[in-house]
């Protein structure tokens, strides 16, 4: 753990300078143009007043070529682990965690699939979305499911103030390419948002191909050519908002599909190996002020999610014996969220109940992709209740927030036909059932030291149990190479967090957003897979794993032409496994240092920035061999915007932007075997009217 003393320098290094700012006190109300966070203006955040949380407005990156990777790797305390360049299978984790401990949403709707556990954030919307919620306390009042390592919601665009229509144009290194269309507009009572989405990249890079001799030869290196890691994307978004009475009412569709290569490891690189994969998600969203009496509103969440993986594999370079698959998976919601408003009593109490099934097909297929067995079909029925008391004392100066979430899961597994073992196990049963609950208590405290109107000044604290459930899996296996374990527990972890935040206007035209905040999380029962013969694994609980770190986060705006941004996180995850071999190591793929800068410059007429991102040393392997040691990395980007023609009363717009990755030409790996790109460019073009 870090030492009083480098804390208290830390501490100090993050707010002094700040502190001496904030003592100008200017009353005057200043609008900030530039792209900044606002919480107060969150309702979601407002539900979860004593949660380290942040919010990423999403409205500049429109013109520029970015994506969900690039834009969550850079917040403090998150993680994002790339499996090769643009396009490639990407997961996320927050403060060390693992990427299956963390729970990704749609507008409030769950999108963690029960199979893996996991999300491939390159299967996600990003372009059609308004703004991305990071929810590092744990899973906020009014989500559904318990989290270990926290909460990310996706926002979609929805309500529109004007009419809008956008064309967008972009391509660069690697033959990539993306245009998007998008028209918003309104109607008598309501808005509507509309996109249009192609995207393509061969994401043919170079890269150091060591032949699989990291140490012992280097004489036979080579600069090789990525291969098969091609990916062609096309998305379609339509969401309508209106009003009806008291009743605001959101319908939300987002439609992804997406055929790539999938390269395989550098040195022994695929050739024909392919996957199609296709999601749709849907929902339909209330919310009624004044629902049966003054101080109540009820909110309501309708959904489902719909998705298709097709893996292709026809000269098994992957698997072999049947290599092909194809996967469908359907998941259905129901979510109802009264609130009620009792400020004569200081207090504000949600409620939330929730239900969901998820059902999970797959097929093996042979070479030609016909059909060689349907594995049983998986099921997963969840019921939740959540009840939140949020209590408000000294005049809105002192925030108590004890919330209690309860659980139940009931999974179905029908019976492998061909599996002998299954047969033995319950000759007279056709299907298997795991059943588990759990309650998660958590308590949250806020204090608000200083109010005023240009300055706030504050301290969060939260303590909280949570769980996650074992995935499909890891319950029930994989045939040919992972036995299932009904007996698994859920994975538990007891989480703390600590610290204080600014929010402060000291001049005219300056804006300063600053937290600083110390976190623990320890995790037990982790599963890990094991050797249960020669050829299988099987899950057991067997790890345990103590995670401790501070994170730094500053946004300072000058409303006159500059913008800077710093986030740091520093992090000891250390293994406290019952093996031997594993006990006091470094978990793996967490950094003790991860940071990163921005410093812009804008103007009317234009904008410059460069972005640093530094990434520590780490261990790829739980062992934490000298193999598996991969040294820190820097990263530099300069992008340059170029606005030539806009109509102030119109709104219309040219914005034509240059942007430069990996300045340094760092050729580097985020994954064993999977090499990341060296300096690439890239070219925008956007025209509003």
């Amino acid at each position: 753990m870090i030492s009083n003393f480098k804390l208290y320098f830390l501490l100090c290094l993050s707010f002094g300078p700040i502190s001496l700012l904030a003592q100008n006190k200017d009353p005057k109300e200043v609008e900030i143009r530039a792209n900044i966070d606002n919480q107060s203006k969150n309702s979601n955040f407002a539900k979860n007043p004593t949660g380290f949380q942040k919010e990423i407005d999403l409205s500049q990156t429109n013109t520029r070529y970015m994506n969900l990777p690039d834009v969550l790797n850079r917040e403090a305390g998150v993680r994002v682990r790339q499996y090769g360049g643009l396009g490639s299978y990407s997961t996320l984790s927050l403060r060390g965690t693992n990427p299956n401990q963390t729970k990704i949403y749609w507008n409030g709707v769950p999108i963690n699939n029960s199979m893996g556990g996991e999300i491939n954030l390159a299967d996600l919307p990003f372009d059609n979305l308004e703004k991305i919620e990071i929810y590092k306390s744990g899973t906020p009042a009014g989500f559904s499911g318990s989290s270990i390592g926290g909460s990310i919601n996706l926002v979609s665009k929805s309500k529109i103030d004007k009419p809008i229509t956008r064309i967008n144009l972009m391509g660069g290194s690697f033959k990539t390419a993306k245009a998007t269309v998008t028209h918003m507009d309104k109607f008598v009572g309501g808005s509507y948002f509309i996109q249009a989405l192609q995207e393509t990249s061969d994401q043919n890079f170079s890269y150091l191909n060591n032949k699989g001799t990291v140490l012992f030869n280097s004489y036979d290196d080579s600069i090789d050519t990525r291969r098969n890691a091609q990916f062609r994307k096309t998305g379609f978004t339509g969401n309508i908002s209106f009003e009806f009475g008291k009743t605001k009412v959101n319908l939300l569709n987002d439609y992804i599909h997406r055929k790539q290569g999938l390269p395989g490891p550098g040195n022994r690189q695929t050739v024909a190996v392919e996957r199609v994969f296709s999601k749709l998600s849907t929902a339909i969203t209330t919310e009624t002020n004044e629902f049966l009496f003054q101080n109540l509103t009820l909110e309501t969440k309708t959904y489902g999610n719909f998705s298709k993986d097709d893996f292709f594999d026809p000269k098994s370079e992957f698997s072999y014996g049947t290599p092909n698959a194809f996967t469908k998976t359907n998941q259905y919601g129901f979510q109802l969220t009264p609130t009620f408003y009792l400020l004569d009593y200081n207090q504000v109490i949600r409620t939330s109940f929730q239900t969901e099934q998820e059902f999970f097909t797959r097929y093996e297929k042979r070479y030609n992709h016909e059909t060689e067995r349907k594995e049983p079909k998986k099921r997963r029925d969840t019921l939740s209740a959540t009840f939140q008391d949020e209590i408000r004392l000294f005049s809105n100066r002192l925030f108590l927030v004890p919330q209690v979430r309860w659980e139940r899961y009931t999974d179905r597994f029908g019976k492998d036909e061909s599996g002998v073992r299954n047969q033995l196990l319950d000759p007279l049963s056709d299907v298997f059932y795991v059943k588990q609950a759990f309650t998660n208590p958590s308590f949250g405290i806020k204090i608000i030291w200083i109010k005023k109107e240009n300055l706030e000044l504050g301290t969060l604290a939260n303590i909280s149990k949570d769980f996650r459930i074992p995935t499909f899996l890891e319950l029930f296996g994989e045939r040919g190479s992972i036995v299932g374990n009904t007996q698994l527990r859920p994975e538990q972890s007891r989480n703390g967090d600590f610290g204080f935040y600014l929010h402060t206007k000291p001049y005219t035209n300056w804006k300063i957003q600053s937290d600083v905040s110390l976190f623990q999380k320890r995790i037990y029962d982790m599963i890990l897979f094991l050797p249960n013969s020669q050829f299988t694994l099987r899950p057991e609980n067997v790890d345990q794993a103590l995670i401790r770190g501070l994170e730094t986060s500053h946004n300072v705006i000058w409303n006159k032409g500059i913008k800077f941004n710093f986030n740091y996180t520093y992090q000891d995850a250390k293994n406290h496994s019952e093996s031997p071999a594993l006990n006091g190591k470094y978990l793996p793929l967490r950094s003790k240092s991860q940071g990163s800068v921005l410093l812009s410059f804008f103007k009317d007429f234009g904008e410059i920035g460069l972005e640093y991102q530094y990434i520590g040393a780490n261990f790829r392997d739980r062992t934490n061999e000298y193999l598996g040691y991969l040294p820190a990395r820097q990263f530099w980007n300069l992008y340059i915007q170029y606005v030539p023609y806009k109509n102030l009363e119109t709104g219309n717009e040219l914005i034509l932007g240059f942007e430069v990755r990996n300045l340094s030409d760092k050729r580097v790996e985020d994954l064993v075997g999977y090499p990341l790109p060296g300096r690439s460019y890239y070219f925008t073009g956007s025209y509003r009217f």
